[in-house]
This record gives C-alpha cells, sequence and structure tokens, in this order.
C-alpha cells in the first residue's frame, strides 16, 4: 500500500519553518491579530478536474500573530464550481451547479524581504463539505416596483429548479504559499496566493489550486 509521503514532508517544512522563526528577533510594531478577505479563480485537478470545472472562490479569515514572523490563521472558504457535461449526461440531467465550503486552521510563516514586500508558506486542514445541485430550467414570478406608473407588479422571470442533491463531507489539507505588499504608512497589505487543498470526499477525493487575491489588515 502507498504512503501519503507528501504529509511527512508537508510535517518536517512546517518544524523546520517554525524553528527559523523563533529565532528570529520579534519586530517591535507587529499586531497580535490579523484579518483577511480575498476572492479569486479555483481551477480543479486529478480526478476532480474529470467531473468538476474551474470556478470562483470568496475567503475571509482571523488570525493570531505568536510574533512578527509565525501566526496561525482561522480560514473561511467558499467555492463555486462548474460542473462538466459528461456528469449531465450521467444522470440525465439538463443543468448543474457545485458548492465547496471549508473550515481550516492554518499556521502561516512569513518573510520579509524589504519595507514594503515579503511572501510567506501556510498550511493547515479542517473539515470541508462539497454540494453538487442537479436543476432543470423552469420560471419563477417576483414582484417589481414600476417608477414610472408607480405600482408594483408581477414578472415572470427565468429560474433553475434544484431536481436533485449531492453532499459530500470530509476532512482535508491545504498547503501553499504568496507574496505580500504593503500599502501605504497602515497595516494593510495586497497579496496573492495559491493553496492546493486536498480533501477526502467519499469514493473520490477532491483536489483544487484556489488562487485569490485580496487584501490583510
Amino acid at each position: 500500500m502507498r504512503r501519503n509521503y507528501w504529509r511527512e514532508y508537508l510535517a518536517a517544512a512546517f518544524l523546520s519553518a517554525v524553528w527559523v522563526a523563533a529565532a528570529r528577533a520579534q519586530s517591535p510594531n507587529f499586531h497580535r491579530w490579523s484579518f483577511e478577505v480575498g476572492a479569486g479563480v479555483t481551477p480543479t485537478l486529478g480526478h476532480t478536474s474529470d467531473e468538476l470545472g474551474t470556478g470562483w472562490n470568496v475567503t475571509g479569515g482571523a488570525g493570531y500573530n505568536f510574533n512578527s514572523r509565525f501566526g496561525a490563521d482561522l480560514q473561511v472558504m467558499y467555492d463555486r464550481l462548474g460542473v462538466n457535461s459528461s456528469v449531465l449526461k450521467e444522470f440525465s440531467v439538463p443543468g448543474a451547479n457545485a458548492h465547496l465550503w471549508g473550515f481550516t486552521l492554518d499556521p502561516i510563516v512569513r518573510f520579509r524581504t524589504d519595507d514594503r514586500l515579503g511572501f510567506y508558506i501556510t498550511g493547515g486542514g479542517g473539515y470541508y463539505r462539497r454540494i453538487v445541485n442537479f436543476t432543470r430550467p423552469t420560471t419563477a414570478i417576483i414582484d417589481v416596483f414600476d417608477p414610472f406608473f408607480g405600482i408594483i407588479q408581477p414578472i415572470v422571470v427565468p429560474a433553475n429548479q434544484t431536481i436533485g442533491t449531492i453532499t459530500r463531507v470530509g476532512w482535508g489539507e491545504n498547503i501553499g504559499g504568496g507574496f505580500t505588499y504593503k500599502l501605504g504608512d497602515g497595516h494593510e497589505k495586497f497579496f496573492v496566493e495559491a493553496r492546493y487543498h486536498h480533501i477526502e470526499t467519499r469514493p473520490r477525493s477532491t483536489d483544487i489550486l484556489p488562487i485569490t487575491v485580496g487584501i490583510r489588515w
């Protein structure tokens, strides 16, 4: 049986990074708490790309900094993914959409190259929930306000009706890194990040690589 050696490599890399961070002096003006928001594109990888297509992501989180180099973040991630046509044919449905939620705890190690530019490595794990909804086109009636006549009237609009749902949950791991750029004289930083997520959703795992841009403060 093959072992997942990359997990051991991940653990060793983080232990080494923590040791390096602890050996460095603490910056006198660092903040204990940090926050972030971001959004970007989410490609799918491996077997996942056979069923789900590239989508987009929104992330948010809060972190605690032990010193200027090392901290830990609690992150919430939402990904909206496409569903490939092969899946629609397999289930004989006209449409579908996929959603992935992630709730993770992620240590982070930061490195500065100059007064504004820096980079970091991060990784950890947590709980994930993947939902695929199968849909068919329908119509819905909504009320809209007509400013010309000053009345509210119903109109018919296109809509999708959910006719089935497949939900998978599981624990997963992630690893990645990114660059930061300090904005102005405050503590706000622009960041660009790529992070690989491997999620144990049976019978097949889910593998994605969100690429995210955002702001930390």
